[in-house]
């Protein structure tokens, strides 16, 4: 297996700890949940971020963890590495370009000797829809799951394509990010309608972003809050901490 390195972010103590938490929440919420899907409203939201440090949660507990790059529109999977150099992805398999061990890539950080593997999603496509809707990648997604504790698949944002959804009724279980008070409540309505009508168990949201010095947030907190239940949380810097507000999976 080629081994890539994908950069470190160096996380706040409470994010670090509510990705613990969120770690937990996935755990605990019910038997045999190996498949997890991560999507958001809209772009930016720090979804790839929050997909990315839960598989790597995963792993620092000694689990098998995969994580697939399912944005075959705009993904900055490679941005995110700093050694090696992945040749193929997700594209490249699905169109039969290659074989699925060319595509699984194990990030080694000899730093703290956490190890997990990665599907990149290769180049562009013209068909994205076309490709996760396929036989072949069911097919595949079902395979991995045999092989792997854990699968977190990032997909694009589902207010702007439904490549979220159509992936969404091939997995255990879905979670949705939100910016805490940049999100608008009727869209993540929308979003959320999106993911249940495809037959996805939506397990909840993970609120982030979450700045503990804006005093608005209360309001943001209880008109979000229908559906899902709520809490409240702080964060730092840009990407701050992640907020959970996950009736099934943790709620504080």
């Amino acid at each position: 297996m080629l081994e890539i390195k994908l950069e470190k972010k160096e996380l706040p103590f409470a994010m670090a700890e509510e990705i613990k938490n969120l770690r937990t929440g996935i755990s605990f919420s019910g038997e045999n949940l190996k498949t997890i899907l991560f999507t958001s409203c809209t772009p930016n939201e720090g979804k790839s971020t929050i997909a990315l440090e839960t598989v790597r949660s995963f792993a620092e507990l000694g689990k098998k963890a995969l994580y697939i790059d399912c944005d075959l529109r705009k993904s900055i999977f490679n941005s995110r590495v700093v050694e090696g150099k992945p040749k193929y992805g997700l594209t490249h398999f699905l169109t039969g370009q290659c074989k699925l061990e060319n595509i699984i890539y194990r990030n080694v950080d000899k730093e703290d000797d956490i190890h997990f593997d990665l599907i990149p999603a290769g180049p562009v496509s013209n068909s994205p829809t076309e490709l996760v809707a396929s036989d072949k990648f069911k097919d595949t997604l079902k395979k991995l799951r045999d092989e792997y504790d854990i699968i977190i698949i990032d997909t694009p944002p589902l207010a702007s394509v439904g490549d979220a959804a159509i992936i969404g009724a091939m997995v255990d279980g879905s979670i949705l990010v939100v910016e805490a008070g940049n999100a608008d409540y009727r869209l993540v309505q929308k979003v959320r309608d999106k993911l249940a009508t495809s037959g996805s168990r939506i397990l909840g949201v993970v609120l982030n972003k979450v700045d503990k010095s804006n005093k608005s947030y209360g309001y943001y907190k209880r008109g979000y809050g229908y559906g899902y239940g709520y809490g409240y949380g702080y964060g730092y810097g840009p990407v701050s901490y992640t907020h959970l507000t996950l009736p099934t999976i943790y709620s504080v």
